[in-house]
């Protein structure tokens, strides 16, 4: 695809990254339970304040969407860079500097 910007030289899509597993869809329920209706989140963010084998995950997505909702509701702005508190990373987990996160709002592939 050529375009004023010249040819195309690479694209992934949104579909591409869920087959491969780069980008997972949050629970509905989860996503509703703070009122957002669709949420996607990278592998990297759940792995880093989500999973664990501790049986906590659910709690820890529950902080994490809730940071998001806080984040959202403190900026207009269609990106929002938020820090989630060390209090609510995984279980005995420090933080590495890598509490920080990106919301980026967007209507979807579809619009």
């Amino acid at each position: 695809m050529d375009d004023e910007l010249g040819p195309l030289v690479y694209s992934y899509t949104r579909e591409e990254a869920f087959e491969d597993g780069a980008l997972i869809e949050v629970p509905p329920g989860a996503a509703a339970a703070v009122g957002i209706e669709t949420l996607i989140i990278t592998a990297g963010g759940r792995r880093e304040f989500v999973a664990g084998d501790d049986g906590g995950e659910a709690g820890r997505l529950q902080a994490v969407l809730s940071a998001v909702v806080r984040a959202v509701k403190a900026s207009p702005a269609d990106e929002i860079c938020f820090v989630v508190p060390a209090g609510e990373l995984p279980s005995g987990q420090e933080s590495t500097g890598a509490d920080q996160l990106i919301a980026i709002m967007e209507p979807g592939e579809s619009g």
